[in-house]
């Protein structure tokens, strides 16, 4: 059974992905390798994420690459289980490869000087289908966050609807901190997290090399293009 190397992403839909009968072994995210290797059965995918991912080659025969039921939450989507792939394995069995337990070394912020802390705010109206960032729309020209090259950011990152909303953010990758008030077993450095229906999330950024603007949003494409798009600035 030799390893499979895969790659998975999305785009606008929550995955909850499977390949029965297999585990995922996670070697990086958002296309950054992990501090630490871990597997599962499952792998949830918010839109926007990427992973790779080593498998153990299934049993000889037909192995289903599924997406399981999933809920964004009461005002938000449903999805049915619907299978993605099929993986077919045949001819001898060989002997099966040694998974990593390590790969990458992380600078962890965790004791890193914070120079801010923001609270942003992911909010929307579902009579209009208007989405929001601190109570606003997107404006392509106004600065929303305004930070100073070389220092680290501590943001709390909620979200009041009755639905999940996926924060995404360019140019500079965080670390996750928390996730609804529960210490976040810190992997790798991420670009994508899904926030809770009603709930919250902490993360940490510094801001090195890049000085100029981009945007963070929302990857749900249609609340993304309704508002939910705000801009950083990061200046000396």
């Amino acid at each position: 059974m030799p390893v499979l190397a895969l790659t998975l992403t999305s785009s606008d839909i929550a995955y909850n992905v499977q390949l029965q009968g297999s585990r995922f072994t996670v070697v990086a995210q958002d296309a950054n390798p992990v501090s630490r290797v871990w597997s599962d059965e499952t792998l949830f995918m918010p839109p926007g994420s990427r992973f790779d991912v080593l498998v153990q080659g299934p049993t000889k025969g037909s192995t289903r690459l599924i997406t399981t039921a999933y809920s964004t939450g009461p005002q938000g989507d449903s999805y049915p289980e619907t299978t993605l792939a099929t993986v077919v394995s045949s001819g001898q069995p060989m002997t099966p490869t040694a998974l990593p337990m390590t790969f990458a070394s992380f600078d962890y912020l965790s004791k890193d000087p914070i120079a801010q802390r923001r609270t942003i705010t992911f909010s929307e109206n579902d009579q209009t289908n208007e989405f929001y960032i601190n109570g606003k729309q997107f404006g392509a020209n106004r600065i929303d966050v305004r930070a100073k090259l070389n220092t680290t950011e501590e943001w709390t990152v909620r979200n009041v609807s009755e639905e999940q909303h996926t924060f995404h953010i360019h140019v500079n990758d965080f670390q996750l901190m928390s996730v609804k008030g529960r210490p976040y077993p810190f992997r790798s450095w991420q670009d994508t997290v899904q926030l809770p229906a009603r709930g919250e999330v902490v993360i940490r950024m510094r801001f090195l090399d890049y000085l100029g603007k981009y945007p963070f949003h929302c990857h749900i494409l249609n609340h993304e293009d309704r508002g939910m798009m705000a801009n950083v600035e990061v200046v000396r």
